[in-house]
């Protein structure tokens, strides 16, 4: 399959149009069209990740977040993206990104995000002019507290990384929801009836905010909420092209859990 159908493949299902202003999805790097037979579908691009892609013989990584936002006055292979795009063209690997537009779509981060937190009746968030949030109601009757280990266990991600603001205790219903960085939609979930908003990079003063508002916001990470695009994307790219698609094993959460130092040990210095 040549490299520009597999783009037009992609856009049926989330086209450029629907990407933000500042967004830059698309290719970020093509080389010709030439045929393809491997993909590599990945969160982003990292250095491990065109590794893993060399590793399989992909011509393609097909990612959610772009390589590039500004512009690129000058390539250095010894600066982190100069270096990616030298190793990029020299493995003859093309970079297509779908970012905003995969946010959006049907099917694309936020509904996929919303089926796995098991919510009904979804639908886009009232008051949500960009398409971006969804809205559902949970399965049953939990916490906050209750959902947010929920969310853990559903996600297969370490409960530890994420942070909630508002009332452990309070019963969750409605529940709005923003991949990546959403908190600028924190008052518009609030305004809707949401019980608690799920997203991630959530600032202090928001963060301060909607607990004096008396809403609940669960910070799962920006990684936590959009690591399930590579699942996503790659089981559809299979129905759609029939290609060879690859998962990236190697795109990893770069914050990590701290464990506590046992004090107790002998020689040790304390608490971190």
């Amino acid at each position: 399959m040549k490299l520009e159908e597999i783009a037009c493949i992609i856009e049926e299902r989330s086209p450029l149009d629907l990407q933000e202003s500042w967004d830059n999805s698309g290719f970020q790097i093509k080389l010709g069209n030439p045929d393809i037979t491997r993909v590599l579908v990945s969160l982003e691009v990292t250095d491990s990740v065109i590794s893993e892609a060399e590793k399989y013989g992909a011509e393609l990584i097909v990612c959610h977040h772009p390589m590039f936002f500004a512009p690129v006055r000058k390539v250095d292979d010894k600066s982190v993206i100069g270096n990616y795009i030298c190793r990029l063209i020299k493995s003859g690997i093309s970079v297509y990104a779908t970012h905003t537009p995969f946010d959006k779509c049907d099917g694309g981060n936020n509904d996929y995000l919303a089926s796995k937190l098991h919510l009904k009746y979804v639908e886009q968030l009232p008051g949500d002019e960009t398409g971006i949030c969804r809205m559902g109601m949970t399965d049953g009757d939990y916490t906050a507290c209750e959902f947010v280990r929920r969310t853990a266990d559903w996600l297969s991600q370490d409960a530890r990384l994420f942070r909630l603001t508002g009332d452990m205790m309070d019963r969750v219903e409605k529940v709005g929801i923003c991949t990546g960085a959403g908190a600028e939609f924190m008052e518009t979930a609030y305004e809707a009836g949401c019980d608690l908003f799920v997203t991630g990079d959530v600032k202090y003063h928001t963060a301060q905010l909607a607990r004096e508002m008396g809403m609940n916001v669960l910070d799962i990470g920006h990684y936590g909420s959009e690591i399930l695009f590579t699942e996503n994307m790659a089981e559809w790219l299979r129905r759609e092209t029939g290609l060879k698609v690859f998962e990236a094993a190697d795109c990893r959460n770069p914050f990590t859990v701290i464990e506590p130092q046992n004090t107790d040990a002998p020689g040790s210095a304390g608490g971190i």
